[in-house]
């Protein structure tokens, strides 16, 4: 679902609402989930964690972060920056689903973002983001919703490696009544790892042969990781089309 530009105003109460929370006292988190800032009153227990989940890429092509959010508790509102060396990685435009909301069902979107957002992320090496739902429809108790997938463009001369992406200024809002509170949060950072992955070489083990085909099936369905890079066509994105690119080059 890509991001719009929108501000109903129907959200502006919402908005001020959850500003509140979002405030002075808001929990800051630093990008190695340690706190930044004035703790919010909360149990230190608590299972939220928001989670940069690891990527792969090769120099020159693209790679999708997703930020995964796992709460024991309603969830209203999130706010968080993601920090990244603007060096090696920029974020793609919104024409091309630079930045999305989540694709596994979770309520909350984005009011307001723009080009000149993703401009001005791509200069700071700091994409700041506020999600929430204008209806106030809340994000359930669940395990790694996605919340986000955010497209980076790696640098042609970056060298292989791991580029940390990192979660700073994290905040969750809850609501009681219609009262916005905050709750605790744990942030954890992830990394794209580059590697010189031929297109096709799924598996990342530098040939390209049934066990790519494989390991992308798996990816495909959701139930693995890859060492090298399921792009296979180089748009962005992992699905359908990446079989059938792989499949071109296996026959060929």
């Amino acid at each position: 679902m890509p991001i719009k530009k929108f501000v109903p105003a129907m959200g502006l109460p919402i908005l001020f609402c959850l500003g509140v929370a979002f405030g002075a006292d808001s929990l800051s988190v630093g990008p190695d989930g340690s706190g930044g800032g004035p703790q919010a009153a909360a149990d230190s227990t608590s299972g939220n964690t928001l989670t940069v989940k690891d990527a792969t890429g090769a120099a020159g092509r693209t790679s999708t972060v997703k930020i995964l959010l796992s709460v024991d508790q309603d969830v209203y509102g999130a706010q968080f920056d993601l920090l990244f060396d603007q060096s090696k990685l920029q974020i793609n435009p919104l024409s091309e689903q630079g930045v999305a909301v989540g694709a596994n069902g979770s309520p909350l979107t984005l009011p307001v973002i723009d080009e000149e957002a993703i401009t001005a992320a791509n200069s700071a090496g700091k994409l700041v983001v506020m999600m929430l739902n204008l209806e106030l429809q809340p994000m359930t108790a669940g395990q790694n919703k996605e919340l986000l997938a955010v497209m980076f463009k790696i640098d042609s001369t970056a060298a292989a490696g791991e580029i940390p992406i990192s979660l700073a200024n994290v905040s969750l809002s809850t609501v009681t009544d219609t009262l916005a509170t905050e709750i605790s949060v744990t942030a954890v950072s992830g990394k794209i790892t580059v590697g010189a992955f031929e297109p096709g070489d799924v598996s990342g083990d530098g040939k390209i042969n049934i066990f790519d085909l494989l390991a992308l099936l798996k990816v495909l369905g959701g139930t693995g990781t890859v060492d090298g890079d399921p792009d296979v066509n180089a748009d962005g994105k992992v699905n359908i089309f990446d079989l059938l690119s792989l499949l071109k080059l296996l026959a060929a």
